[in-house]
């Protein structure tokens, strides 16, 4: 057993050894921008067996800070029944893993409309997969999610978007640009950079659960360790410019900008099945655009309703796992 931070939260879950780190180059990205990514390099596990006709594939993307390490194996089954399933869980862009600020100099700064591009192209020309039994993501894995069904329609035949959203709410807005903005702040120091990434981890970690979660959780004497572990933690994981590179891709994302389509129209891009998960009690990223979107394409819509905000889904796992479970199937 190992502890794994689950979209910046302490999840224990047991890692299956099938899950190895594998990287390829997909050449010289180009980005939505314009500026190219040299040799990029994008880092990917799999787990499960891929079947004669390739027709049992799901695509992971990573969430906002996460590693497909803490994915692969441990959340992927805690979600659904993974059973005659091939999974491909790829490291986002600009996570550490794959091509990023931390280890390519002069990365630019690129969009979730890049990474979802990016991992088209490895799957299509590095890993001859042309179809996607599924898509599906947590958080801004979500956000690909959604990005992935406007960008490549039809290419999956149903996608699970998980506490994601279509395009950021003010309040959203809100939060990442103020971890943004701690960020860009601090001097071009180790020691500047590490008080900025403590502040950040703190603003993090108060919106991951809310008010009522935090109230019955933890004694007010334990609030200090509590915040010096996801502090340590979220340094562990990320680097500054890294967190910076992917808060600035959530900040920009809109689906509709992006495929040219609003609210009221985006019906007619959508041609794969979709099951809209969010958790009722999300402080980080509001259900809201979501729902909306769910109801304007007459997805499925599950709202777990429980005071652990954005991570919701793992208080009711038994509930997600089921209704997961059973749209893959049906």
């Amino acid at each position: 057993m190992r502890i794994l931070i689950c979209v910046s939260a302490i999840v224990v879950f047991q890692t299956q050894a099938q899950c190895v780190l594998k990287k390829t180059s997909i050449g010289n990205f180009m980005t939505v921008s314009g500026k190219e990514i040299p040799n990029c390099i994008i880092s990917y596990r799999t787990q499960g067996r891929l079947n004669k006709e390739k027709s049992n594939v799901i695509l992971w993307p990573t969430w906002f800070t996460g590693k497909s390490e803490m994915i692969c194996g441990g959340v992927t089954s805690a979600m659904m029944d993974t059973t005659g399933l091939y999974i491909i869980v790829i490291d986002a862009l600009g996570n550490g893993l794959s091509s990023s600020p931390s280890n390519c100099p002069s990365f630019p700064e690129i969009t979730v409309r890049d990474m979802v591009n990016s991992e088209h192209t490895l799957l299509t020309k590095h890993l001859g997969i042309s179809h996607l039994k599924a898509v599906m993501g947590i958080s801004m894995g979500g956000m690909q999610t959604m990005e992935w069904i406007v960008a490549y329609p039809g290419f999956a035949d149903k996608a699970i978007p998980i506490v994601g959203t279509p395009q950021q709410s003010a309040y959203d807005q809100m939060l990442w640009k103020t971890e943004a903005s701690i960020l860009l702040s601090a001097e071009k120091n180790m020691a500047s950079q590490d008080a900025a990434m403590r502040m950040v981890s703190n603003v993090h970690l108060l919106n991951l659960y809310t008010p009522a979660f935090w109230f019955h959780a933890i004694k007010a004497a334990k609030t200090d360790s509590v915040m010096q572990a996801h502090q340590e933690e979220s340094s562990r994981i990320m680097r500054p410019d890294d967190w910076l590179c992917q808060l600035n891709a959530m900040i920009a994302h809109d689906i509709y900008k992006s495929c040219g389509k609003g609210v009221e129209a985006i019906k007619e891009v959508i041609k794969a099945k979709v099951l809209v998960i969010v958790s009722k009690s999300d402080h980080m990223v509001n259900p809201g655009s979501s729902v909306e979107f769910s109801n304007a394409i007459a997805a499925t819509l599950l709202q777990v309703d429980n005071d652990c905000g954005h991570i919701g889904i793992f208080c009711d796992q038994a509930l997600v796992k089921d209704k997961i479970t059973g749209f893959l199937r049906d």
